[in-house]
């Protein structure tokens, strides 16, 4: 196996499983708790600005998000490049939400306990995603027979 190849390979287990972890745990506090957070965005939304948290998670996940394309595309590997390109799109969501933040702020405020809710579905998204990325961490290790 080349370096690049290593590189690869090494950076896409580390981030599966690092991703994964913290999804799992943050999609169980979502789901079992999501009153703090949600007390979270309605501080945030009476003060009128956006909460900083979600820009820098944005922030990061993008950067993260930029090396993982660019490694699957050098030893291309299709896996990879769909689970950047989901990355990326997840990523273009969240970022046009955070862009109405003027009329979520409004919706927050109004109705707390539909937030709750979305809250709730995040942390079962979350969960889940966060067991396919165990998995494919999984995948890439026994691929090359290291698990």
């Amino acid at each position: 196996m080349s370096y690049i190849h290593q590189i690869s390979l090494n950076w896409f287990v580390v981030y599966y499983f690092t991703l994964g972890i913290i999804l799992l745990v943050n999609g169980l506090i979502w789901f079992s708790r999501p009153a703090p957070f949600q007390q979270y965005l309605c501080d945030h939304a009476r003060r009128d600005e956006r909460p900083a948290l979600l820009i820098k998670t944005i922030r990061y996940l993008m950067l993260f998000s930029g090396a993982s394309l660019m490694l699957a595309l050098i030893p291309f590997s299709w896996v990879e490049l769909i689970f950047s390109v989901w990355s990326l799109v997840v990523l273009f969501i969240l970022g046009s939400i955070l862009l109405r933040w003027k009329q979520l702020k409004n919706l927050i405020l109004e109705r707390p306990q539909a937030v709750l809710g979305q809250i709730r579905k995040g942390g079962y998204m979350m969960f889940s995603v966060g067991i396919v990325l165990l998995l494919l961490a999984w995948y890439r290790l026994s691929m090359f027979g290291f698990a």
